[in-house]
């Protein structure tokens, strides 16, 4: 597990975002608005394809940061998430994070903090197509 230094910046290994993944997750959430699921719908829109949930990409680059050791174990809940979409991902976009731990203060419970993390959410190309806040209370021993 990484330490909680603020300041301290992270890149997240990349993941491709594939048919599959879009599929899962509109069944799991039950979204299944077209520009996601339907293909001939797509087409026709500004992205000219079929893009991820933005919901999705989120969660895929926080799964990212867990891999990394950021999260994992020392977490004990989520206080806040401020996120903004700022681009579409299509089926066959690599993504990444680049994330960095803006702020630990320590909290009135002894053994806890609460940490702010800034994400950017980075495709293939550079772009960034996602950036948020997550703030978290965590274990600090």
């Amino acid at each position: 597990m990484i330490a909680l230094v603020e300041g301290a910046k992270y890149r997240t290994q990349g993941r491709t975002i594939t048919e599959a993944d879009i599929v899962a997750f509109a069944g799991i959430s039950g979204d299944f608005t077209p520009i996601h699921v339907d293909a001939v719908f797509a087409a026709t829109t500004p992205y000219g394809a079929r893009t991820a949930h933005g919901p999705l990409v989120l969660s895929s680059t926080i799964g990212m940061a867990t891999h990394l050791g950021i999260f994992g174990d020392r977490v004990i809940g989520m206080v806040n998430l401020n996120w903004d979409f700022k681009g579409g991902v299509r089926i066959g976009d690599t993504i990444h994070g680049e994330i960095e731990i803006a702020e630990v203060r320590k909290s009135s419970t002894p053994g806890r903090g609460v940490v702010t993390y800034t994400f950017d959410v980075v495709n293939q190309h550079g772009e960034t197509v996602q950036a948020g806040q997550l703030i978290a209370v965590v274990r600090l021993d």
